[in-house]
C-alpha cells in the first residue's frame, strides 16, 4: 500500500533493481522515475500527504559502453537461437536491423505495403525514416531476407515483426539475449545500427557512401 512507502523503501527499490535485476545506472533511474510519478499522483489524490521518497538520489549515469559488438560476437548471436519466444524476437531484430541499419522505431512501423521485389527477385525495403522523414531503400541482404520471410508479409493492418510498443520491454529482451550469450557489454538494439556502419567501414565501403546510407 501506498501508505506503508518509506525512504527506506525507496533506497531498497533502487537497490533491488541493481543487485536482483542486474539494471544499469540509466535504467535504475528510469524505474525511480516512474515510481515517483505514481507517488505524486497518488499525493495528488490525496492518498499520501507528500513523497516519501523524494530525497532518494539517482543513480550516477555510467560511462558510456561500447556501441557496437564485434563481427565474431554477431556471429556467435547468429548461431545460438533463444529458447524464449520474446528473446527470439529481440535476437532476429537485432540481426535483422544489423544487415541494413533500421533503427528500433523504423522496424517496429515496417509494414508488409513497404516491402517489394526486384525483376530478380530480391527483396527491398521503401519507406520514410521516422526519425528525418526521408525515404531510404534497402535491398536486402540474404541473411535479412531469411529472417523477414518468418513474419507477416501479407497483411498491411499488422507490422512486419510483432515488436512490443513498450520500448523498455525490447530493452529488457535484448539485454536479456546478450547475457545469455555472455557478452561483458549492455546489449541494446541502438547497437544494431552501429554494427552496420562499423561492419560496412571495416568492409571498405566509403565513410561518404555510409552516412549517406545512415
Amino acid at each position: 500500500p501506498f501508505e506503508a512507502i518509506s525512504e527506506e523503501f525507496g533506497e531498497s527499490f533502487k537497490l533491488f533493481c541493481k543487485r536482483e535485476l542486474g539494471f544499469s545506472s540509466t535504467h535504475t533511474n528510469r524505474h525511480l522515475c516512474w515510481l515517483n510519478r505514481l507517488i505524486y499522483i497518488a499525493v495528488d489524490q490525496e492518498i499520501l500527504r507528500s513523497n516519501p521518497i523524494e530525497e532518494v538520489a539517482y543513480e550516477k549515469k555510467n560511462s558510456p559502453k561500447l556501441k557496437h559488438i564485434t563481427r565474431s560476437q554477431l556471429k556467435q548471436m547468429m548461431e545460438t537461437p533463444m529458447p524464449n519466444e520474446a528473446q527470439e524476437l529481440a535476437r532476429r531484430a537485432f540481426i535483422f536491423s544489423s544487415f541494413c541499419g533500421l533503427a528500433y522505431v523504423d522496424l517496429q512501423r515496417l509494414y508488409p505495403r513497404h516491402i517489394g521485389k526486384t525483376a530478380e527477385g530480391r527483396l527491398y525495403i521503401r519507406k520514410k525514416r521516422v526519425k528525418t522523414d526521408v525515404e531510404a531503400f534497402i535491398p536486402l541482404h540474404p541473411i535479412a531476407e531469411q529472417i523477414i520471410k518468418l513474419y507477416n508479409m501479407t497483411d498491411n493492418g499488422s507490422p512486419v515483426f510483432p515488436l512490443p510498443e513498450n520500448r523498455d520491454v525490447h530493452w529488457f529482451e535484448i539485454s536479456s539475449v546478450g547475457v545469455a550469450l555472455g557478452f561483458k557489454e549492455n546489449l541494446s538494439h541502438h547497437m544494431s545500427r552501429h554494427n552496420f556502419g562499423t561492419h560496412l567501414l571495416s568492409a571498405g565501403i566509403p565513410i561518404e557512401s555510409i552516412a549517406k546510407m545512415m
